[in-house]
């Protein structure tokens, strides 16, 4: 017991920015995830093999449990509603960022695996390469370029539908 909860006040910081960032900055929402993925954790704490970091086997924890929160409210408040098409862009620029994340972030979480996984660790964690090699059973190198890819990709997408440059 001890031992875990050194692993809570270690990671915990770590876990809740990944979900803050998955969440589009939701603080509400990524506290109780990181409340829902410390408990899994805790529950599979056995099961821990170290084939992985443990910062990197709670991120792996916290990517389903938002996996399966987003499944969740998808049904409670219907597909339609999440796929609506982005207003014009609205005045100010804090309004516009927050926009062009919440579209990015949707457009990551469209992508075909393993592309999704290699981009979701990469910006929400800042996972390495060779971490995100491991995990999803691939090269580091074939992550690298996974990655760079994706961002070349996102990149157009998002100036040719939505206007924005990133």
């Amino acid at each position: 017991m001890d031992d875990f909860e050194e692993i809570y006040r270690t990671f915990q910081p770590d876990v809740f920015r990944f979900l803050m960032r998955m969440s589009g900055c939701d603080q509400h929402t990524a506290e109780e995830l990181t409340q829902e993925t410390f408990y899994q954790a805790f529950l599979s704490f056995g099961k821990f093999r170290g084939e992985c970091s443990m910062r990197t086997w709670l991120f792996q924890i916290a990517k389903n449990v938002y996996g399966k929160y987003v499944r969740k409210e998808m049904r409670q408040r219907g597909i339609a509603e999440k796929q609506k098409e982005p207003v014009a862009q609205p005045p100010g620029v804090q309004l516009e960022r927050r926009e062009m994340l919440e579209i990015l972030r949707r457009l990551i979480a469209d992508l075909d695996e393993p592309a999704r996984s290699v981009m979701q660790y990469r910006l929400y964690s800042e996972t390495s390469y060779a971490e995100i090699a491991r995990l999803l059973q691939i090269r580091p190198n074939t992550a690298a370029v996974i990655y760079n890819r994706t961002v070349v990709k996102l990149r157009k997408n998002m100036k040719e539908r939505y206007g924005y440059e990133i």
